[in-house]
């Protein structure tokens, strides 16, 4: 069976897979396409981001909610935080009760080995400060988790490891593994490509839908081989391989897609000076910017939809996704705020090897967010989960 190996990363701000692109996941779980297989340090490390993020959230709603006066005690914020944690606590363990989802950690005995791997200066591990200091030994761990699943599962089926992290990926190509961890799987005779490197959880609910239709096309093809005369089998077939195709084109689409809106993060907002000596935003700034102060920029976002993609319409093909962004002013205050905002995306196809964006822009989302009543004491304005990088949640 097809098999997905999270980084920590990968799953910040999906609120144990309850996010579009998590729920996205869990359905090919629960349909029996894949199985998640969830390292013990991953879900520690969820665990505690959520508790520190909530005990954050709790401290400041304090703070701004105790300027309103005595009609909001301290004991209704803890109540209500109590009960987003009871509420955070549920879906994580939904998510690991499921059929389909494990967690396994890495035999004790294993130690002295990552100890020496350590030593050796071997990815996932990096240094710093002239060789001084190290970091990496939760991705030895989780890197650990993937070399056993793939010598568990004697089958050919990949196994999709979802992650962005430096410490796995080569310094020249960020679409590859590092040399030292594909000598791995050489030194265990593991096939380089069953291991498939997926960015962010969106990306690999694309490429399993992608590989579940492969496998499909490939087993009608051979049933229509074996049997020449059977038309029906050849239609089947036919049909299967179409769809394939179109679940790789999309896989790639997406890809490409997040990648442009990656690019974005980081870019400055305000108003600049533009062709013909006048000032305004960046053409690709199109919805309504947040008065929270200047020096704006996108630090990350996460998806809030599907991607939707038209019809190519010669060598073009747009896309659409709805985009929550997180916002934060560089000046002095540096306050920060969420917008909702609509994606869309031009996708030159001629070239089927190297897709390329060539517009994108973010507008006003055509379904903004309901504000919250700033009257009720039953604290209803929203209280999310942040674990981490929102960009890390796509």
């Amino acid at each position: 069976m097809i098999t997905v190996v999270p980084d920590t990363n990968a799953l910040f701000g999906h609120e144990w897979m309850t996010s579009v692109a998590g729920r996205n996941l869990v359905d090919l779980v629960k349909s029996g396409k894949c199985r998640v297989v969830l390292p013990r340090v991953v879900v520690d490390e969820l665990d505690r981001q959520d508790r520190k993020t909530l005990k954050s959230k709790r401290d400041k709603a304090k703070v701004v909610l105790s300027e309103v006066g005595d009609d909001i005690s301290a004991t209704a914020i803890d109540e209500a935080f109590d009960r987003l944690g009871a509420k955070t606590d549920a879906s994580r363990d939904r998510l690991l009760a499921m059929s389909g989802v494990s967690v396994t950690s890495v035999p004790e005995d294993r130690t002295r080995a990552l100890v020496d791997r350590d030593l050796a200066a071997r990815r996932p591990f990096m240094e710093t400060l002239g060789g001084k200091k190290s970091y990496g030994f939760r991705d030895a761990v989780i890197w650990e988790i993937v070399l056993d699943v793939m010598d568990e599962d004697a089958t050919v089926d990949p196994v999709f490891f979802v992650s962005a992290d430096k410490g796995f990926i080569d310094d020249d190509d960020p679409k590859e593994l590092h040399r030292h961890l594909l000598e791995d799987l050489d030194a265990r005779g593991i096939a380089r490509d069953r291991l498939v490197l997926a960015e962010k959880v969106a990306n690999v609910v694309e490429d399993v839908r992608a590989a579940v239709a492969e496998a499909e096309a490939r087993a009608a093809e051979a049933l229509a081989a074996s049997t020449p005369t059977d038309d029906e089998a050849h239609r089947l077939a036919s049909l299967l391989r179409g769809y394939a195709f179109d679940a790789t084109r999309r896989a790639e689409l997406v890809r490409v897609a997040t990648e442009a809106l990656d690019e974005l993060v980081g870019q400055p907002m305000d108003e600049q000076l533009t062709y013909g000596g006048d000032y305004g935003l960046p053409d690709w700034v199109q919805f309504e910017l947040p008065e929270i102060g200047g020096d704006l920029s996108i630090y990350g976002y996460d998806l809030d939809s599907d991607f939707e993609f038209d019809a190519p319409a010669g060598d073009t093909v747009t896309g659409r996704a709805d985009v929550v962004l997180s916002i934060e002013a560089g000046d002095l205050f540096g306050e920060s705020d969420e917008v909702r905002a609509r994606l869309t995306v031009d996708i030159d196809i001629e070239d089927p090897d190297a897709f390329e964006v060539t517009y994108i822009v973010l507008e006003d989302s055509p379904s903004p967010r309901r504000p919250a009543d700033p009257t009720s004491v039953q604290l209803d304005f929203e209280l999310e989960s942040d674990l981490g990088e929102p960009r890390d949640a796509v």
